[in-house]
């Protein structure tokens, strides 16, 4: 068999299981976000720590764990300068968040902004609460992060602390802008869900395994199938344009 005809039988393979997959949508589409999420039942902890992203839903979260007694305080990662930060247009994540958990009831001297760098995604959130833990060895901690994020949230923390892994549970953060069984019909679930398995093929090549590259890349095809075929439909519904 010629090169030419097998890549032609592997294109119509994929475009075939792509029509599959979106004539079952309802049934196939909504257990790929809820694989996303490991979230576990909260358990008394010594701090709950918020990890940037959503705002207006995570450190809600994280305050209502401290006001039911079971984290003592709270560690908000210090976020890197963004250009509309830098120039006082808005203020920096994490002083959102700290703002947010003084009006929920959370005492200042229970809010810890983790200094020791700057982080603008989860890698970076993980190395700073190592470094926390250097300085707290025995102190268990909550992380607070939205339910699509948990599991590549898990994975990377896993990563960097290692046996201290088991220190950390993690715990999901609902979000009003779409749910699980709808998210590829909003905008926002669209990207956030298909954004996330993109993410979760980026960090197993640049932090994972060969188990992980294969789990990503599979990730990587199915959120490219979902996508082409969304944009066609969009195309349809539009007349081309």
């Amino acid at each position: 068999m010629s090169r030419r005809r097998r890549r032609l039988l592997v294109l119509l393979a994929l475009g075939g299981l792509a029509g599959l997959l979106w004539g079952a949508r309802a049934s196939v589409l909504p257990p790929l976000a809820r694989w996303l999420d490991v979230g576990e039942e909260p358990h008394p902890a010594d701090y709950v720590m918020v990890l940037p992203g959503d705002e207006s839903v995570r450190p809600f979260v994280a305050a209502a764990l401290v006001r039911a007694g079971l984290a003592r305080g709270v560690l908000v990662p210090k976020t890197e300068t963004a250009p509309a930060v830098a120039d006082g247009i808005v203020p920096p994540t994490h002083e959102v968040i700290r703002r947010v958990l003084r009006r929920r009831g959370v005492p200042e001297d229970r809010i810890v902004v983790l200094e020791h760098g700057q982080t603008g995604h989860t890698y970076g959130d993980a190395v700073l609460l190592a470094a926390f833990l250097d300085s707290a060895p025995d102190a268990r901690v909550i992380v607070v992060t939205s339910f699509y994020h948990t599991r590549r949230a898990r994975w990377t923390f896993s990563q960097v602390l290692e046996r201290r892994a088991e220190q950390v549970s993690i715990v999901s953060a609902p979000t009003d802008r779409f749910a699980p069984e709808d998210w590829w019909q909003r905008q926002e679930g669209f990207l956030a869900i298909s954004g996330e398995y993109l993410k979760l093929v980026y960090y197993a090549a640049r932090y994972g395994t060969l188990r992980w590259w294969a789990i990503g890349c599979a990730a990587a095809v199915l959120a490219g199938m979902i996508y082409r075929r969304r944009r066609r439909r969009n195309r349809q519904a539009t007349g081309g344009y």
